[in-house]
């Protein structure tokens, strides 16, 4: 399914009135589009939002309290008869025209004197403003829904907050903040450290578990449902799912991982840089403007000098992992010996190697993935040899979907 169709069937989705075939397209979509599942958590938070609202709204107590005293005060006064009005002397009322006129043609020369004259000569016309009534229940009935919606929306944005975590100490002693686990739980901006022989398992609701190793430490930067983040500064966790479609990331020193309903592995704090490896599903791994798929059964290293690396299979030969370092490395004709050592398993290795390489060499990686996995509709050889972003990642949806 393309992005347009995605965002057709999203609501039906979300009610869950989609059959099994268009539920899978429409995740299997999801996992790997960031437009498409920005658009999802949209409508999701929406109709979150319908569903938690209250039946009845009980109003702050001054709003109420200024709004009877308005409504009882506009009362007495209409209750109140006009006075009838006297009768005019109609000479009093021709002279006190004529008056007038006079006043106004001397107020008029004057006025046009200078902007200082302007402003010494001509009348102050505030009091008329000053003494205009306000109907003060129709302001307060124009108001109120504003400041009721206001209310709602903070109580709803207030009620997405789901910390503090519950962390259980599997081994060791762990430390939140400085201080012995004795709470079991922590809270949005604190740490979480653990020291020789210890391990700890953090809960995430509605995402799943963070299992901390020995040596750790991470801080927690974000606690919301649709926004949990985890920084993580040293040591490594592995992070198992329970949900589908997960809002967590990791933000590490060189780089950002964002779950995409993987289970995976992060080591991090080597002079070496950042390593992730995926057992389950996928991940997306952002550094700037550079975004890379980890697909699971692969692993990948984040230099904090080079950037993003090459995924590589785990079980791959040592023989082709040394081919992938001399390939960052720079050394001299890497890409042919990475070609005549990889297997069909290794075809999602070649096609991350496009945008690193000089052209010539991707017109040879184009024809070498081509012959194991014909490009889908929308792709080209011309557009690869470009490296479109686009077109990579189709490409990497049809190898992957394939493997």
């Amino acid at each position: 399914m393309n992005c347009e169709e995605v965002k057709i069937s999203l609501h039906d989705f979300v009610d869950e009135t989609l059959d099994e075939f268009q539920k899978r397209e429409v995740e299997s979509h999801l996992r790997g589009c960031n437009n498409c599942f920005n658009e999802y958590k949209k409508i999701r938070k929406f109709f979150d939002a319908l569903a938690s609202l209250p039946y009845s709204i009980t109003p702050p107590a001054d709003i109420i309290q200024i709004f009877s005293e308005k409504l009882l005060d506009r009362s007495v006064k209409e209750e109140q008869k006009e006075p009838v009005p006297q009768k005019a002397d109609l000479k009093k009322l021709e002279r006190e025209r004529i008056r007038q006129e006079k006043q106004l043609k001397k107020l008029r020369g004057a006025g046009h004197k200078s902007v200082v004259s302007r402003t010494i000569i001509l009348p102050d016309i505030s009091p008329m403003f000053s003494s205009a009534k306000i109907n003060w229940s129709k302001v307060i009935l124009l108001l109120l829904p504003v400041v009721l919606i206001a209310v709602i929306y903070f109580i709803y944005d207030y009620q997405k907050y789901n910390s503090p975590w519950k962390v259980i100490t599997n081994s060791g002693t762990i430390t939140i903040n400085g201080r012995l686990n004795h709470s079991g739980k922590i809270d949005q901006g604190e740490s979480l450290f653990t020291g020789e022989d210890s391990k700890g398992t953090i809960h995430l609701p509605g995402v799943g578990n963070i299992i901390v190793e020995e040596n750790s430490l991470l801080i927690i930067s974000k606690a919301k449902d649709g926004d949990n983040r985890v920084f993580l500064t040293k040591g490594s966790i592995n992070v198992v799912n329970t949900s589908n479609l997960p809002d967590f990331e990791i933000e590490l020193k060189n780089c950002t991982v964002a779950d995409r309903g993987g289970e995976f592995k992060i080591v991090t704090g080597s002079e070496e840089g950042t390593k992730v490896s995926v057992n389950f599903g996928f991940v997306e791994i952002r550094r700037g403007n550079e975004i890379l798929f980890l697909d699971e059964g692969y692993s990948c290293e984040i230099n904090n000098g080079f950037g993003i690396g090459i995924p590589y299979r785990e079980e791959a030969s040592s023989e082709f992992k040394n081919y992938i370092k001399n390939f960052l490395d720079g050394k001299e004709n890497p890409v042919e010996k990475i070609i005549e050592s990889a297997g069909t398993e290794d075809m999602l290795t070649l096609l991350a190697m496009i945008p690193k390489s000089a052209q010539q060499k991707r017109q040879l990686l184009f024809q070498v993935l081509a012959n194991h996995f014909p490009p889908p509709e929308g792709v080209t050889r011309m557009g690869i040899v470009k490296a479109d972003e686009k077109m990579l990642y189709l490409w990497w949806q049809e190898i992957e979907w394939q493997m």
